[in-house]
């Protein structure tokens, strides 16, 4: 078992090989990795990395590296679940000798080779009378999977449904950027927010809903708790250190002004109507809103009191507004439906947010659900537990995941996110007696 033979955040790597573009031939650089960082996040289609090298015969000049180089790369973990994935070197920086002269250290960079494919085309072309989804994967299939060189990289695009049929012209842009522009315009018959993300983890491709993410992965959450008299030198229960976070800090954790700035709360989408000559307000409000859309906690708490919403949020408080055109030409141009509660929930999504570092798994990745159970921050009587932190504890998106290995030692610095914290559905309430 991994947890009687394996220290905790134990990693190894298997396979690290470089090849050039277009050759079968792979060569080892294993026992030239001094350390491999690399990350993923939801808020980026593009994996990318670098592996830092002390090499002492030559493999810069003499292989030679050209920055056109597959690297693979196999690891396993604690768990030994294995990933392997594929790469495309495309920079040396940070090269610098010893005071001999024999070694040299410097930093290869490698980043998903869909990204290289995306820089090197250019799509002009319409798509007539499809779903955002079936255009989206008609991009992804023709300009951005390439099985026969890179048959080990993120092959796979994983798409939500979308509603409607479309006649698009794509305006000369790369296919990465194409498919942002068909992101951009998709609507959710099921998951209200409509808030598509377009993003890789090492897993695949995924053109998602944080709404979607939540519904697919929060019923398979890894479990984690925040205990830091855990001894981690050497405790009796690895899988219990495993699942422990080394590290908690809340960069952010509200801001009213940003949230009144942003129009998370109050926006107006101003459709045009050139035909009518109308101006056509569409004034959207939070509070009348927010349980509509799926949340990571079961019941969660509404930001503001009642009284402050009225007197800050109401009408006359807009300062968020968006123009659009209604087209007669085009039909189901739903932006009046996307804009406004796009800008609430990316807003929201990002408003309590979480650094947390962690030892490394290969089962956790960006636009996964984890949950966490931690104690309150407060004196409690001696020889009572301290009770669970109400707010903090429950849910919580992977936003980035930062991986580092050396020396066998897999660890990860992790972004996390909460769109509102538990409570009470019918607003503010007071958890406890303070003045006491």
């Amino acid at each position: 078992m991994a947890e009687d033979t394996f220290d905790i955040g134990f990693c190894d790597i298997q396979t690290a090989t470089l090849k050039r573009y277009g050759e079968k031939e792979a060569f080892s650089i294993a026992n030239y990795i001094s350390q491999l960082t690399f990350s993923e996040t939801i808020h980026t289609p593009v994996l990318s990395g670098e592996l830092q090298l002390i090499d002492s015969s030559g493999l810069l000049d003499n292989y030679p590296l050209l920055g056109e180089e597959i690297f693979t790369l196999k690891y396993v973990d604690f768990f030994e679940k294995e990933i392997t994935q594929e790469f495309l070197v495309y920079g040396v920086n940070s090269y610098k000798s010893n005071d001999q002269q024999n070694t040299v250290f410097y930093r290869l960079q490698f980043i998903s080779p869909q990204h290289f494919m995306s820089a090197s085309k250019i799509i002009q072309k319409s798509y007539s009378n499809f779903t955002i989804k079936e255009m989206i994967e008609k991009v992804f299939r023709e300009y951005l999977l390439d099985e026969t060189m890179f048959k080990d990289s993120a092959n796979e695009i994983e798409i939500e449904d979308t509603t409607d049929l479309h006649t698009l012209i794509i305006p000369a842009l790369q296919p990465i950027e194409a498919i942002n522009f068909l992101r951009r315009r998709a609507f959710s018959a099921d998951n209200k927010s409509s808030n598509y993300y377009f993003f890789q983890n090492r897993e695949k491709f995924k053109v998602k809903t944080h709404e979607q993410m939540i519904k697919d992965t929060k019923k398979d959450a890894i479990e984690y708790t925040y205990d830091p008299s855990l001894r981690m030198d050497a405790p009796a229960d690895k899988i219990r250190a495993m699942n422990n976070l080394t590290s908690f800090y809340l960069p952010n954790r509200l801001n009213t002004i940003s949230e009144m700035n942003s129009g998370a709360m109050i926006s107006d989408i101003v459709e045009v109507d050139i035909q009518t000559k109308q101006y056509i307000h569409n004034v959207y409000e939070y509070k009348n809103n927010y349980l509509d859309y799926t949340h990571l906690d079961k019941n969660v708490r509404f930001p503001h009191t009642k009284q402050f919403t009225e007197d800050f949020f109401g009408d006359e408080n807009v300062v968020r507004s968006s123009m659009v055109f209604k087209d007669f030409e085009r039909q189901n141009q739903r932006y009046t439906q996307i804009s406004a509660p796009r800008i609430s929930s990316r807003y929201y999504l990002s408003s309590i947010v979480a650094e947390v570092e962690l030892y490394g798994r290969n089962d956790l990745f960006a636009g996964d659900v984890i949950k966490i159970t931690m104690r309150e921050f407060e004196n409690t009587p001696e020889g009572k537990e301290p009770e669970v932190h109400e707010s903090l504890s429950g849910y919580w998106l992977v936003n980035n995941v930062n991986h580092t290995i050396k020396d066998k030692q897999y660890t990860c610095k992790v972004v996390l996110t909460k769109d509102l914290v538990q409570g009470n559905k019918g607003g503010v309430s007071t958890i406890a007696d303070i003045s006491t």
